[in-house]
């Protein structure tokens, strides 16, 4: 979902090189070349080839129960991936941007976490992307970007598109009102990474919608926005279901820091949905975004 919206739009600006399994959003000045992430020599001929400036380093299983129970494979994606990409940018001065997770932490602060607060993952998945996060925060020139998106995928498989479909379909949506999260349209993402590209920061960050809101309110949302109907919605607690892999009931973010640090005040929750609403209704949505500068 971000690699597509960065490639869509950094091309535009810039000289791209993506790299997946398969081939992604072609177009003028995107360069693929596909490979398995994981196989470490293929990975570091690329970079020798590409010799990039700056990657945004946005591969990770995002499936939590997946990664519990394949523990290899997500220290493969979300570590040695990342070890190998550091040393090689650290080594070349060049710039690493990597996209983390709000779930690092173990959800039991009552207010929205900042980045001075003592990381407790519960699962595979975060713990694999706080050991990456670690390899990252070790090199200059380097960048970890801590958040929550929604909007549109190639396969209509996120949780907007998931509750989006639901709502269509009259389908039951069980959502939960005791797990809280800060969700950030991707377009908007796209549009501070690439500010960051332009006016480098270093570091940690928090980036973030500036408020939180549940799932179950996050569905009453579309709901409302989309004028559907939500009578197929039901509110339930994440402590009635059984997952493989714990997760944190408040994943809210604190993103004072990177508001101060762009100088640019950042939307709200709700504001991801009305930006996924013209996601649906016009294609020109990189015109559409809620920063003021």
């Amino acid at each position: 979902m971000l690699g597509t919206s960065l490639i869509g739009y950094l091309s535009k600006i810039y000289k791209v090189f993506g790299t997946s399994r398969v081939k992604g959003l072609e177009g003028g000045g995107i360069n693929w070349d596909c490979f398995d992430l994981t196989d470490i020599n293929l990975l570091e001929n690329w970079l020798k080839k590409v010799k990039p400036d700056v990657v945004i380093h946005c591969a990770a299983i995002v499936d939590v129960d997946f990664c519990e129970e394949n523990i290899i494979l997500a220290t493969k994606v979300h570590v040695e991936t990342t070890r190998v990409l550091s040393n090689y940018l650290d080594r070349n001065n060049a710039r690493l941007i990597y996209i983390s997770t709000d779930s690092v932490f173990d959800g039991k602060k009552n207010s929205a976490y900042n980045e001075m607060d003592l990381e407790n993952p519960l699962n595979i998945y975060s713990q694999t992307k706080l050991m990456g996060e670690k390899i990252v925060q070790s090199i200059q020139n380097s960048l970890v970007l801590r958040t929550n998106i929604v909007g549109q995928t190639k396969y209509g498989s996120s949780f907007a598109e998931w509750v989006l479909n639901g709502l269509i379909n009259n389908k039951t949506l069980n959502l939960f009102n005791d797990v809280y999260f800060s969700p950030l349209n991707v377009y908007d993402l796209t549009l501070i990474i690439e500010k960051i590209i332009q006016n480098p920061i270093y570091g940690l960050y928090h980036c973030s919608s500036k408020d939180s809101i549940s799932k179950y309110d996050f569905g009453e949302k579309m709901s409302q926005i989309f004028q559907l109907p939500n009578s197929n919605l039901n509110k339930i607690s994440i402590d009635n279901v059984r997952f493989n892999a714990s997760r944190p009931k408040n994943m809210a973010l604190d993103i004072q820091k990177i508001s101060t640090a762009l100088d640019c005040d950042f939307p709200i929750a709700i504001d991801s949905i009305k930006l996924l609403k013209i996601q649906y209704d016009n294609k020109d949505i990189l015109t559409h975004n809620h920063f003021n500068y």
